[in-house]
């Protein structure tokens, strides 16, 4: 399955590449300025219906939200790997309920941050969410000063949906920088599609974290593929003890 799966996502990332601009120029023209969710919306309709787009969507979405309901308090800092043109970003800081929490997002492509930072503006969100334009393992102490300025110990929620092949070492570099604690909340997004199998294999054998795995359809302008979305919460023996 794998040798049809990934040339043909190959080729429709090529295709969202290449809509990104139209992909803004729609969501400005339709949804209304200020509305988070209208934005969403546009997204969501616009990726179904006229080109194909890789957005987390609203299925993926419900359950990343469920997980952060499921937090003991609010989260005060959230933490995203990988911007791209910031759905995932404003579904997050439009949740979060405690009014000086943020979301924290990392990406490398300048092109990405800037679309995202225009959908974000749009949304009306751009206080509640910091960009960060590096690799996470050069943002380490940048991420622990945000921690500190939002008086957090530890990013409550990590969002994983960037390069598939850095899931495993840079949720590693987290545990090992402190950035998560006991209780944290890691979703990692394309766990099948395009998929991210060192990242699996890995968490299924760890003590220190649960993990669950959710399939969930990608639609029509996916083929009707079904990826899948996985839920870990950071539960350290060593803290257990």
């Amino acid at each position: 399955m794998s040798h049809i799966v990934k040339p043909v996502f190959s080729y429709l990332m090529f295709a969202v590449d290449l809509v990104r601009a139209r992909l803004l120029e729609h969501v400005k023209k339709v949804a209304e300025a200020g509305n988070p969710q209208a934005v969403l919306d546009a997204i969501d309709q616009y990726a179904h219906s006229q080109e194909f787009f890789m957005n987390v969507g609203d299925d993926k979405g419900k359950i990343l939200l469920q997980e952060m309901d499921k937090l003991p308090a609010p989260p005060k800092a959230v933490l995203e790997l990988g911007t791209y043109c910031g759905y995932s970003t404003i579904l997050l800081a439009a949740h979060l309920k405690d009014p000086s929490a943020k979301v924290y997002t990392i990406d490398i492509c300048e092109e990405n941050v800037e679309i995202a930072k225009q959908m974000i503006a749009h949304a009306g969100l751009t206080e509640r969410v910091v960009h960060v334009v590096k690799p996470l393992d050069q943002a380490v102490q940048e991420l622990r000063a945000a921690l500190k300025s939002q008086k957090a110990d530890c990013f409550e929620v990590v969002f994983i949906d960037h390069e598939k092949s850095v899931y495993l070492s840079d949720l590693q570099l987290l545990v090992k920088e402190q950035l998560i604690k006991e209780g944290s909340v890691v979703v990692a997004d394309n766990l099948k599609i395009p998929g991210a199998p060192e990242y699996v294999k890995w968490m299924k054998q760890q003590s220190d974290f649960s993990f669950e795995q959710h399939s969930v359809c990608m639609g029509p302008s996916a083929l009707w593929l079904h990826d899948i979305i996985g839920v870990s919460v950071y539960k350290p023996v060593t803290a257990a003890a």
